[in-house]
């Protein structure tokens, strides 16, 4: 994947479709699954950005691809303390509470084109934890973070995310700020 998505080298839809193209011809080779999967969530991004649906196709992205019953997309303002929902999907009011007392413990959680998945990391913040976070996408613009795609309950057949799946989130850890700023943009 292109690491410069959103870096001003090229505008993040043709990054996203020249992706898109390599995932489709590496999907005639031995890891089938995680190719297509790359291609699907790609080609959902960028369909989106045409039709001006970003958020609703991460959360398509994030329900139907990774499998999670709960995602909230939220925005991280000039006030740390604040958190504004963009989106959300079987979002627990218990969990959105959390996300707007612990709003402040977003911010250092969220690294550009890293995302976090709790029992991958030593690090802990605590306060999220106990709402079953089970990974942390993060929304970057120009290298600042601006917000986050968040996952917390998984199908009840899901016990984590699978290779694939981590191909996903790192796709979307790379492209969903870009996506959804030059949505705002137009």
């Amino acid at each position: 994947m292109n690491q410069h998505a959103g870096c001003g080298l090229r505008p993040v839809a043709a990054v996203l479709e020249n992706d898109a193209a390599e995932f489709l011809k590496q999907s005639k080779g031995p890891d089938l699954g995680a190719w297509l999967k790359l291609y699907a969530a790609s080609q959902a991004l960028l369909t989106a950005m045409q039709q001006d649906r970003v958020v609703e196709a991460l959360v398509e992205i994030c329900s139907n691809f990774l499998g999670c019953e709960e995602v909230a997309i939220v925005e991280i303002g000039g006030d740390p303390k604040k958190v504004q929902f963009l989106g959300e999907e079987g979002l627990s009011p218990a969990n959105r509470q959390a996300l707007i007392q612990n709003g402040r413990f977003l911010g250092p959680m969220i690294n550009p084109g890293e995302s976090w998945i709790p029992w991958d990391q030593e690090r802990s913040y605590s306060p999220l934890i106990p709402r079953r976070i089970n990974a942390l996408i993060p929304l970057w613009n120009d290298e600042q973070s601006s917000g986050a795609i968040l996952l917390f309950e998984l199908l009840p057949q899901r016990s984590g995310f699978d290779a694939e799946d981590r191909e996903v989130l790192q796709l979307l850890a790379l492209y969903a700020g870009p996506c959804l700023r030059s949505q705002t943009r137009a």
